[in-house]
């Protein structure tokens, strides 16, 4: 199987001239560097998404009238809310903040703890580690630019290792429509999890939302992951190689 290229295959900085003495001496640390911001990154949506959550499991004081009780003091409120609000929060909390955005953020800390080890070994001390591809305006997730995207940190050398994670990596930085769905599902799931944990509706309410809310979210997981293994995600073939991590 080829490798995952993101980006334009032929606008690349691949075969570039290899790095000089002192730079492959610092890249270890640099790459470091490069993945722990990454991870403080990943670390913080994962707090946006979850951490209400957590907190309300670890205090057992969560309510849905903290949550609710300004929407359903109005007729037109309750409609809003069940109309407009729900279905917004889910579609932004599922494929947003449960999938696009972390697949934009962990595989690139990943790949720079597979640039450490690497940068590490004798084997990869004469070679380029890693690249970046650009693609069009528009053409992966991000603000608006003004002229090409740059797609970086992309492993010169594949291996299985790497290949997995730039699936991942493409499905964050080039989202497709097919993961919308089933992480719309995931984030229906979400929304659930607050009455399951909340203190003031019944524990057969708690039991219901937990299990459905759980199953939604899991299984969407899995759904979309398999839709995007099948997406086929663009693959050079000229840089095929199974060595290294």
């Amino acid at each position: 199987m080829g490798d995952v290229v993101v980006g334009d295959r032929g606008s690349t900085t691949r075969r570039t001239t290899p790095p000089r003495p002192w730079a492959r001496t610092l890249r270890p640390l640099g790459y470091l560097l490069i993945g722990l911001v990454w991870l403080a990154i990943w670390a913080l949506v994962v707090a946006l998404a979850w951490g209400i959550l957590v907190c309300g499991v670890v205090s057992g004081e969560l309510t849905m009238a903290e949550f609710t009780e300004p929407a359903t003091s109005s007729v037109g409120g309750f409609i809003g809310m069940v109309l407009l609000a729900a279905p917004l929060v889910a579609a932004v909390a599922g494929p947003v903040l449960l999938w696009w955005i972390p697949c934009c953020i962990w595989p690139l800390a990943t790949l720079s703890a597979v640039y450490v080890v690497r940068s590490l070994r004798p084997s990869y001390g004469r070679e380029k580690l890693s690249f970046t591809a650009y693609g069009a305006r528009g053409s992966s997730l991000g603000p608006p630019t003004t002229s090409n995207v740059a797609l970086s940190l992309q492993p010169v050398r594949g291996s299985a290792l790497t290949r997995f994670l730039m699936r991942f990596y493409a499905a964050g930085w080039q989202p497709r429509g097919r993961a919308f769905l089933p992480m719309l599902l995931a984030g229906v799931g979400w929304l659930l999890l607050y009455p399951a944990i909340a203190v003031d509706v019944s524990r057969t309410t708690n039991v219901v939302c937990g299990v459905v809310g759980l199953s939604l979210v899991v299984l969407s997981l899995a759904w979309t992951v398999v839709a995007q293994w099948r997406g086929a995600p663009t693959a050079d073939r000229r840089g095929r190689s199974g060595r290294g991590r």
